[in-house]
C-alpha cells in the first residue's frame, strides 16, 4: 500500500491557531482527525484501541441502530476519551478543533497477541501520519491520529481479527486487509458497521481466512 503522506497539509503560520493545524485530508470535517488509535503497556505487551471520532449526534445515532439489532457501540466525549487515555499530552494537540459536540465510538481494542498478528498493516496503514507514531508500534503508552482513509483500513483489520483464535488465521487477515484497495476497505467497513448487515465481520473472515484447514 502507497504512503498516505501526501494527504497530510500543514497551514501556513498566517492566521488563526485553527489555520496552523496539521489537515488530515480532505475530508468533509475540515480536515480535523477522525480516527485515533492508542497503546497501552500491559503486564503481556502492548494493546491497542481503535476510536472514530465524530459528531455525537452520530454517534448517538449509530449506536441506537445497533442496539436494536442487539448490537452495542461504546462511545464516550472527546474531553473524556482524552483525560482517560492520553491526558493533557493529547489534550494540547486538540487544541485548536472544536470538539464539544464530538464524541469517540470504539472500534475495537485489541490484546497482545493481536496487536503482533497486526504489527505490519497496522505500521504500513499509519506511514506518513503527522506526529511521532513509534510509540503506538514499539513499546510503551502512545498514540496517533489517523486520517478517514486509514482509520478505516484499520478497523476493518481490528473488527475482523478480535474473535480469532488461531495465529495462523490472523495473519492471514492481517496479509488480506494490507491487499485491500481503499474503496474495499470502506466497502468492508460498511459492511461490519451496518445493523442492516449483521454477518459483516463474519464474512469478512470467510473471505480471508477460509482457505485455511
Amino acid at each position: 500500500m502507497a504512503s498516505r503522506g501526501s494527504e497530510f497539509e500543514t497551514s501556513p503560520a498566517e492566521g488563526t491557531e485553527e489555520d496552523r493545524l496539521v489537515r488530515y485530508g480532505t475530508s468533509m470535517f475540515g480536515g480535523r482527525p477522525t480516527f485515533t488509535l492508542v497503546r497501552r503497556e500491559t503486564d503481556g505487551g502492548g494493546e491497542w484501541t481503535l476510536h472514530e471520532l465524530l459528531p455525537r449526534e452520530q454517534a448517538e445515532a449509530r449506536r441506537d441502530r445497533l442496539e436494536r439489532d442487539g448490537r452495542s457501540l461504546s462511545i464516550t466525549s472527546v474531553e473524556d476519551l482524552v483525560a482517560d487515555i492520553a491526558g493533557d499530552d493529547l489534550l494540547s494537540k486538540l487544541d485548536g478543533w472544536t470538539w464539544d459536540e464530538w464524541a469517540g465510538a470504539k472500534v475495537a481494542r485489541l490484546d497482545p497477541t493481536r496487536v503482533r498478528a497486526l504489527q505490519d498493516v497496522v505500521r504500513e496503514a499509519i506511514e506518513g501520519t503527522p506526529g511521532d507514531s513509534s510509540e503506538v508500534l514499539t513499546g510503551g503508552a502512545g498514540f496517533v491520529f489517523l486520517p478517514e482513509t486509514a482509520g478505516v483500513r484499520l478497523a476493518v483489520a481490528f473488527r475482523g481479527v478480535k474473535p480469532i483464535q488461531r495465529i495462523d488465521r490472523m495473519r492471514s487477515l492481517a496479509r488480506g486487509v494490507a491487499r485491500m484497495s481503499d474503496e474495499e476497505c470502506y466497502y468492508w467497513y460498511a459492511k461490519c458497521r451496518s445493523p442492516s448487515s449483521p454477518n459483516g465481520e463474519k464474512a469478512l473472515r470467510v473471505l480471508l481466512t477460509d482457505h485455511i484447514e
